[in-house]
């Protein structure tokens, strides 16, 4: 049985069908391109009957040197671009090189063999080398050495190539780029896209130094606003290629919206659709989910052999029997995510494409461009959350035959709210530019990269004998406050809050931040007999979803558990387990402190009641304990964990996170008549603003939370509640500044409002819906803007020395932003500073009289929860700050 049939003998529920027609193929003549004999050659040995229309645009405009991008659809054919810019440069220049970026590891192989076939059919005699991972160190020079085109990721340029510029190979290979390639830009967003941004504008100042100008030919999904995006994360000018332009063909997918039969579980039952269709194997299939823990989840029960999926929630703590170490080579279905070490993700990856695998459970990883042979049909579990992913999915369904999708609610509000409105399917907004280049420990990653003493800067300068740059300048196009940022890097003067990171980062910044994120990442290892064998990394956000203490973490669809976190470090511990239990964490509410001092403040304005306020804010998220179910069993477990009876080594509370970052917060009076209202009203407008504005989910969060002074400026008393919708990324990238925009939170507000009228009505939905209508309303007044001017701490005396008063609790920002209770104020005689003495509130000593001592300056206030103060050196006292 195919999809289809499958899912009328299981009995879903098929709620709503689309159908996109096919489409034609409409070829045009190369024939008057003023290309190159190879070039010719090429085009006349693979298209005899000539190219598609986009493809043609985009070689004469890379012929007149132009920076282009094209934007049109899944499988329209734009490596040809690729190919043809590429062909012409080597043919141009006996000794020029070419760097093409593939975004994941996943697509260098695939796309090294490409660019060789391409090249051979041209008859080029050029080397085609790839650098990975999976590449020894020593042989990596003599690739690049042997190499015209040479395929990376970004990863490989950020913490490979651009550390190695004194070695002559590598600078010689730089000053002879003509090309660079960039293919799947539309993934380059969020702190994976921000990092990126840095990374072509050193790029292209260590190639000003060189004297080289390569040419930038890129592809990307279509973006909302593509030309902003391309100059954001390149610096450059693009001529943009879009869907208008495509001619190529594409065969008819029906799409259906589809329900489990009434009163099944959700899980297993789409996990049973899966084991039955690759039981079945008449049909290659792709399933989408949105996480990591779900794809690892799913993949293992409908992975399992010999066993009805359907009764795996009944099944009492069973063993774990079928899933043995050769499982990547055994099972028809496998995950596939980011994050797996490179031995595993090769295997998975050859099983794809050689098909062997029937069915593979994915993140948006499979988004991108790896070729998977002949996928019929696709199932997607949840809306995705814009139509450049919608898209992007479905557009690995049916490239030589006809395709079936099916896509199955939740029962979130998300897919609650399309599924009441299907019609809507096909017109939701395109993914945003989810740039932001201003965060400051962004920034000062590449500062340290670029412009540190000894950075890739001093190591051209001296390679290459410029006489008169040894101090750092560029004419490049950075973001504002970069360039000086830097200037402070090389006088040794960055502000304190940065200090942790150039100790963590030594003289390796390009290895201890990698471009995924802006904080250092956990190493997850198995320990056996104590030693560890490594499992990839995880970041700190990921942790608390995955990998806090005591956890069952997946990897490859094998369980373990997480036996011990340690943050310092940042590892994270696990032991194979034997019995497919599965674990969810016990959160506490997030608490939310809003900084609402001078200077601090984006953005403020008021609608009658309603004030909104964009500014800075310090998030504490912590876990309790965590929630294990066993078969059928739920069993809580509370922090501490008992090592003896669990194996768990966590001898604290609470198991948390603090990160400093910016967001959106709303106040009303409303608010206040009932917390549970609040926190529901949170929700609703969170939801409601991704449907507007569709970021991914991982990147923003929400809260509701009260003030812990007094707030003259928003007139709200101590104690009042307000709603709080932030960017989840430490230092942030201001995603949510889009909230403050009077269209949006109208938007946002009546989208709200529709989302808590679905379903069934309750009391606590309809007063949930009478406080949106009074916000709703407040949108009708004008807003009025307030300015809030930064403004310069002024101190009584230059004596007086900023300090927490004893009794505050503070973040200790060399022990990741851990919490601090000040006990008293000393003059520490070994460090000769002014510092604290007191213990960091989650820890339990066995000596209970052990003090830490943290200097002054190592301590963040927490807004509202800390009592400010001064220090007077002359006297020794200590004063509260008015």
């Amino acid at each position: 049985m195919n999809l289809a049939e499958l899912l009328t003998h299981a009995k879903w529920e098929i709620v709503h069908t689309e159908h996109l027609p096919a489409k034609p193929a409409r070829c045009v003549s190369f024939d008057d391109l003023p290309l190159g004999a190879a070039a010719q050659a090429f085009l006349h040995r693979r298209f005899p009957a000539g190219i598609y229309a986009h493809q043609k645009l985009a070689i004469q405009l890379a012929l007149q040197s132009k920076n282009v991008c094209l934007t049109t659809g899944t499988a329209s054919g734009k490596s040809l671009a690729f190919f043809l810019a590429g062909i012409e440069a080597l043919t141009q220049s006996p000794d020029a090189k070419i760097i093409a970026l593939y975004p994941m590891r996943a697509l260098g192989k695939e796309q090294e063999e490409r660019w060789a076939a391409a090249l051979q059919e041209s008859g080029l005699d050029a080397t085609v080398g790839r650098i990975d991972g999976r590449v020894l160190m020593p042989e990596r020079l003599e690739i690049l050495q042997h190499s015209r085109v040479l395929i990376l990721t970004p990863d490989v340029m950020h913490a490979w190539m651009l550390t190695q510029l004194s070695a002559q190979p590598v600078r010689d290979f730089l000053r002879q780029l003509e090309l660079i390639v960039v293919d799947e830009v539309h993934s380059y967003t969020g702190i994976f896209g921000s990092n990126s941004a840095f990374l072509f504008r050193r790029l292209r100042h260590i190639l000003q130094l060189l004297a080289a100008a390569p040419q930038f030919v890129c592809a990307s999904a279509t973006l909302a606003e593509s030309k902003s995006h391309l100059a954001k994360l390149f610096g450059v000018d693009f001529e943009i290629i879009d869907s208008s332009h495509d001619s190529s063909p594409r065969q008819p997918i029906q799409i259906d919206l589809i329900r489990p039969p009434a009163g099944r579980d959700l899980l297993n039952e789409f996990s049973a659709l899966l084991s039955a269709l690759a039981e079945e194997k008449s049909q290659r299939f792709i399933a989408f989910v949105d996480n990591r823990k779900q794809t690892e989840l799913i993949a293992s029960i409908a992975g399992r052999e010999k066993k009805s999926v359907r009764s795996e929630a009944a099944a009492p703590e069973q063993e774990e029997p079928v899933l043995k170490w050769d499982h990547l080579k055994r099972s028809h279905i496998l995950p596939y995510r980011a994050g797996y070490e490179e031995q595993d993700r090769a295997t998975i990856q050859a099983r794809l494409t050689d098909g062997s695998l029937t069915g593979v459970v994915s993140t948006s990883a499979l988004e991108l461009g790896l070729d998977i042979p002949y996928l019929a049909a696709g199932i997607l579990f949840g809306v995705p959350y814009s139509a450049t992913s919608f898209y992007q999915r479905i557009g690995r369904i049916g490239r030589h035959a006809p395709g079936h999708v099916a896509i199955v609610s939740r029962e979130t509000v998300y897919d609650q709210q399309l599924f009441a409105n299907p019609s809507a399917l096909l017109s939701r907004p395109l993914a945003e530019d989810a740039l932001y280049l201003e965060n400051e420990r962004l920034q000062y990653i590449h500062a340290l990269c670029l412009a540190r003493r000894g950075g890739e800067h001093d190591q051209i300068v001296a390679a290459e004998n410029l006489a008169g740059r040894e101090d750092f300048a560029s004419t490049i196009d950075w973001p504002e406050g970069f360039l000086a940022l830097c200037e402070k890097e090389r006088k040794g003067e960055i502000p304190t809050v940065l200090q942790v990171m150039k100790g963590e980062a030594g003289d390796d910044p390009n290895h201890v931040f990698p471009l995924r994120d802006v904080e250092a990442q956990f190493k997850v290892q198995e320990r056996l007999m104590g030693r560890g064998r490594n499992l990839g990394e995880i970041s700190h956000a990921q942790l608390m979803r995955e990998a806090y203490p005591g956890a069952i973490y997946y990897y490859t669809a094998r369980p373990y558990r997480v036996i011990r976190v340690n943050t310092r470090r940042r590892e994270v511990h696990l032991r194979h387990h034997q019995k497919k239990y599965t674990t969810s964490p016990v959160r506490l509410p997030v608490l939310i402190f809003p900084d609402l001092a001078p200077g601090r403040i984006y953005q403020a304005k008021s609608y009658g009641e309603l004030t909104c306020v964009e500014c800075h804010l310090q998030v504490r998220e912590a876990l309790s304990g965590y929630a294990e179910q066993r078969g059928p069993n739920r069993i809580n477990v509370a922090y501490p964990a008992d090592a003896e009876a669990t194996g768990v080594h966590f001898d604290q509370s609470r198991f948390s996170r603090n990160y400093l970052t910016t967001g959106a917060i709303l106040a009303h009076p409303a608010l206040n008549e009932n917390r549970f209202e609040a926190e529901l009203i949170a929700a609703a407008l969170f939801e409601a603003f991704l449907m507007i504005v569709p970021y991914e989910r991982r990147d923003a969060g929400f809260a509701a939370d009260k003030f812990r002074l007094a707030q003259a400026q928003l007139n709200a008393q101590n104690g009042a509640r307000f709603i709080a919708i932030y960017d989840q990324t430490y230092g942030s990238l201001r995603l949510t500044s889009r909230l403050m925009s009077d269209a949006i939170l109208r938007a946002t507000i009546s989208t709200a409002i529709e989302i808590c009228s679905l379903g069934e009505a309750t009391e606590a939905k309809e007063k949930t819906i009478s406080v949106l209508k009074q916000l709703l309303a407040e949108i009708a007044h004008d807003p009025i803007t307030h300015f809030i001017q930064p403004e310069e701490e002024k101190r009584p005396d230059k004596n007086l020395i900023p300090i927490l008063l004893p009794g505050s609790k503070g973040l200790a920002m060399h022990n990741g932003n851990t919490e601090f209770e000040v006990e008293e104020i000393i003059f520490d005689a070994i460090s000769r500073r002014l510092s604290y003495r007191g213990r960091y509130v989650d820890e339990r000593y066995a000596n209970e009289t052990t003090k830490i001592i943290l200097p002054v300056e190592g301590l963040i206030e927490v807004p509202g929860d800390s009592t400010p103060g001064y220090y007077d050196l002359e006297t020794g006292g200590i004063i509260k700050r008015e």
